[in-house]
């Protein structure tokens, strides 16, 4: 019989490197020890790392990507915090997205041991997982970017706008305040899913450091975002948007699909900015056909 999943909670800890071989291009970071960031590590086999979105942490993704590795022994799971947010606190001298993307790198030399890794990110987390497949693409073997775009100012203008299109009948004015306003952009509302927003992004929202988020803003794309919308990632790779997403909206996935040609590009009809919660079965179907490609190649 195979071996029983592994879970190994997450982990803290100095990590020592040599950052002259991690640093991603324009980094700042010059601390040859530092901490590293948190991580839940779960199951066996090749490595792949997933980045959650802005002001949330690890248990976000944990809880809608998770379902997708049951009866899969062939990955093991490195679910991070990012920089201030979840338990990844202390990044004072995070100061930039290229500084963020060395954090990874740190965590990836830390539990990769050389092997190339496959990288999940939704929403901010897929532009950083953007980032490493053009930045450092002998270290990853294929990546999913969901929820991706609505950085720019042009994106922002060019938002569908906000509707709910299956409502459960749960009353917003009864939610307490800080739920109300994440309720009311779901196009999939349902108390099912308004109580893990409860639980797992409400949660991670305390705990998420302002000072670095807004010194990270100042300084968000990439030294080298140029370079890398010109680039190409020839990999197996998947693109799930959301039609109905006011949030990162789903004009950037199309336009980056010609920059993955091994991607499977998904636009999901009554979905937003939560796919894996809105339609968590074809979510689910999608990223196991990922995980097919990337087994297969």
């Amino acid at each position: 019989m195979p071996d029983a999943p592994i879970d190994r909670q997450a982990h803290r800890g100095l990590f020592t490197v040599a950052v002259s071989g991690l640093a991603c291009p324009g980094s700042r970071a010059e601390n040859t020890t530092t901490n590293l960031l948190n991580f839940r590590e779960i199951g066996s086999g090749a490595p792949m790392i997933l980045l959650h979105g802005a002001r949330l942490d690890h248990r976000h993704m944990l809880d809608a990507v998770e379902p997708a590795f049951h009866g899969n022994d062939r990955w093991r799971r490195i679910y991070v915090d990012l920089p201030g947010c979840g338990q990844s606190s202390g990044f004072d001298h995070v100061a930039s997205q290229d500084d963020v993307l060395a954090e990874i790198l740190r965590v990836m030399d830390a539990t990769c041991a050389g092997e190339r890794c496959a990288v999940l990110g939704e929403s901010r987390g897929a532009y950083l997982a953007e980032g490493l497949a053009f930045a450092h693409p002998a270290r990853v073997s294929g990546v999913a970017l969901i929820v991706p775009g609505g950085n720019s100012e042009q994106s922002r203008a060019e938002m569908p706008t906000p509707i709910t299109l299956h409502d459960d009948g749960t009353d917003l004015g009864a939610l307490e305040p800080a739920l109300q306003g994440r309720a009311a952009r779901l196009v999939v509302r349902t108390a099912a899913i308004i109580d893990k927003i409860r639980q797992l992004k409400l949660p991670a929202a305390s705990l998420h450091d302002a000072a670095l988020e807004a010194r990270v803003c100042e300084r968000f794309e990439f030294t080298f975002h140029a370079e890398m919308t010109q680039g190409v990632f020839d990999r197996p790779s998947l693109i799930v948007s959301g039609r109905q997403d006011s949030i990162a909206g789903y004009r950037d996935a199309l336009d980056m699909q010609v920059r993955f040609p091994r991607a499977s590009l998904a636009l999901l009809d009554c979905a937003g900015h939560a796919p894996g919660w809105e339609r968590p079965d074809l979510f689910t179907a999608l990223i196991r056909d990922w995980l097919d490609s990337l087994h297969g190649q």
